[in-house]
């Protein structure tokens, strides 16, 4: 089962992952953290999720890029869950990555097909759990800043129609399914 938790930067999606991720049952809880520690916030960011998650009998790995690759860490893909953290860092990464920015500059469409694909991959797993951000766009935001909240919408688009359960914490909606 995919379960796709969509909203705004702090808006609870990671707590509302964590209590799904615990429910569901399985033998073995994977926590898939894709955020590199690049600068100081990020760092509070990663501290701050870790702190949260802590106690809570999640297996982290940590992995920004390829995230297909945690497959060969998961022991049991039948018995677990996969809680990917997060869809819009996956994407802000794979832009960084040789040969990224030239590809989403020329080939929009097969980038964002690679990401999916990426993702996908892990959906071997009993339950896979996405959680990612959406942002408003601003014309006051350089060309960059722009391509990626493009591509993070494509993926999140794309995502929205594989998914089995998709819950949007921007909106307080019975149950919070959309």
């Amino acid at each position: 089962m995919i379960t796709l938790i969509v909203g705004e930067p702090d808006s609870g999606k990671s707590e509302l992952a964590e209590k799904i991720a615990l429910e569901t049952g399985d033998s073995y809880r994977y926590y898939l953290a894709t955020m590199e520690p690049v600068d100081e916030p990020a760092r509070e960011r990663i501290k701050k999720h870790r702190e949260q998650r802590a106690g809570k009998g999640f297996i982290t790995l940590e992995i920004p890029d390829k995230v297909c690759t945690a497959l060969s860490s998961i022991r049991d893909p039948e018995h677990s869950t996969v809680l990917l953290e997060c869809i819009s860092n996956l994407v802000g990464n794979h832009m960084h990555v040789p040969d990224g920015e030239k590809l989403y500059q020329t080939d929009f469409k097969r980038f964002v097909q690679e990401i999916l694909a990426d993702i996908l991959a892990l959906s071997r797993v009993r339950n896979l759990i996405l959680v990612t951000n959406e942002f408003a766009s601003d014309s006051t935001f350089d060309t960059e800043t722009k391509d990626y909240i493009r591509l993070t919408a494509a993926v999140n688009n794309e995502l929205l129609h594989c998914s089995d359960r998709v819950y949007d914490v921007r909106r307080q909606m019975e149950g919070g399914h959309v």
